[in-house]
């Protein structure tokens, strides 16, 4: 049986997932799939819209036979790093034959091109990017216009949309393992991830969070399964989480042991010097360099919303996205200790949901033997052990998560929480 990946966050999953889903199927002549989708949270820093239960049901009921969780640490980090963590899943699992992903560009072979650069890791390429950051451009851009003295304008235009970043970030984790795995990308169906095309019944995830949250119509743009699987969610009283409900965890983390004080001392003792004690440096935390942390107390002083303390803290050299992330990292404390010590860990496999085909999957990957397949957290925490620093974090980060949708954890144990099983009569 030839098997699909899919790299995905399916935030929520719409109507162009499912042409993403067919279109693979069908040009990668696959019988089954399987999506490495985010958890609870996602790569631009953000609370997913719906909690990864409910998403992972929507695939399964969509067509995906196998869903398994992409941990916290790299879902919600840089590009590199989600798609580091992703592959390294991808391959661990054992059976997987091709890996899709979506592109604005839908040109492999151009995208393969970039993603061979980057990955002979140049001392060239490398002196190029750090003189780009020296004259005050981000990383992205650092990398963009030393791209553009290898191969030429064309293929750094190429590295300015989210969906072929990624891309590239894919093809060159694939080109480095050696891996064997058959990459293959398709073009965006007819929207960008902020763009709704009305006449296609096509928006991008951007654009549908945005209309669920502004009160819009947004359920023609997802398969009807899908559309089920929220609608049943909000019929019963389900919230849907947006980065405003994060606003007051930042505050309440950044003021906590002082850290709203200025000169790295805290104001607790009464005023004067006497007795002051240090701050808890914010510059341990993994987003946090070059003082944009300070930036972002300074911020979260002034702001009033979420939006206005990204505002405030993001500069030509730190984009929107790198500030969610500097946040989220911030509220959920992932320091750049804990990420390494995470990155060092064995990688394993937390199933979130399958079917009958998905199920035979699970049973060829745990005979592939390669990572431990997770189905039962509580019978399989001797695999999970081995990697306490990931796990630790996706459990806080479901915890967290089950805070910002239902206001308290009341009840709620993730590691008794199972796999969705999705059965046809």
């Amino acid at each position: 049986m030839s098997v699909l990946g899919i790299i995905a966050e399916y935030d929520p999953f719409h109507n162009g997932h499912l042409y993403h889903l067919k279109e693979s199927l069908s040009r990668a002549g696959a019988e089954a799939s399987v999506a490495f989708m985010s958890g609870c949270f996602t790569q631009r820093g953000l609370p997913a819209m719906l909690g990864k239960r409910l998403r992972a049901e929507s695939a399964a009921r969509c067509g995906v036979d196998l869903v398994v969780e992409l941990p916290f640490v790299y879902a919600a980090g840089n590009a590199e790093m989600f798609a580091k963590g992703a592959v390294r899943i991808v391959r661990g699992l054992g059976v997987v034959d091709s890996l899709s992903f979506g592109s604005e560009s839908g040109d492999a072979a151009a995208l393969s091109e970039i993603a061979a650069l980057l990955a002979e890791d140049s001392a060239l390429l490398n002196e190029a990017i750090r003189e780009g950051m020296g004259k005050g451009s981000c990383y992205p851009a650092a990398r963009e216009e030393a791209v553009v003295g290898f191969l030429g304008a064309r293929a750094a235009a190429l590295m300015k949309a989210p969906n072929n970043i990624l891309a590239i970030e894919y093809l060159k984790e694939l080109i480095l393992a050696d891996s064997g795995i058959e990459p293959l990308t398709i073009k965006r169906a007819a929207a960008g991830v902020d763009d709704v095309n009305s006449e296609a019944r096509v928006a991008g995830a951007t654009a549908l969070r945005a209309l669920f949250r502004e009160g819009g119509e947004p359920y023609g743009y997802l398969p009807g399964e899908a559309a089920r699987v929220v609608r049943g969610h909000i019929g019963q009283g389900g919230r849907l989480v947006f980065a405003d409900d994060l606003f007051p965890h930042l505050v309440k983390t950044v003021i906590s042991e002082g850290r709203g004080f200025p000169s790295g001392t805290s104001g607790a003792d009464g005023g004067g010097d006497a007795g002051r004690r240090p701050v808890p440096a914010l510059s341990d935390i993994l987003s946090a360099t070059e003082g944009l942390e300070n930036r972002l107390v300074k911020a979260v002083r002034q702001a009033r919303t979420m939006d206005e303390a990204v505002r405030f803290t993001k500069t030509r050299r730190y984009t929107e996205t790198r500030v969610r992330r500097l946040i989220l990292h911030t509220v959920m404390g992932l320091t750049k200790e804990a990420m390494s010590a995470a990155a060092a860990e064995p990688a394993y496999a937390r199933v979130l949901s399958f079917n009958e085909a998905g199920a035979k999957l699970i049973r060829r990957a745990k005979k592939a033997g390669a990572i431990p397949i997770i189905t039962n957290a509580n019978k399989e925490k001797d695999e999970l052990a081995q990697s306490p620093v990931t796990f630790s974090f996706d459990v806080k980060a479901a915890e967290f998560y089950r805070l910002l949708e239902r206001g308290c954890i009341q009840g709620y144990n993730e590691m008794s929480e199972p796999p969705i099983r999705i059965t046809y009569p």
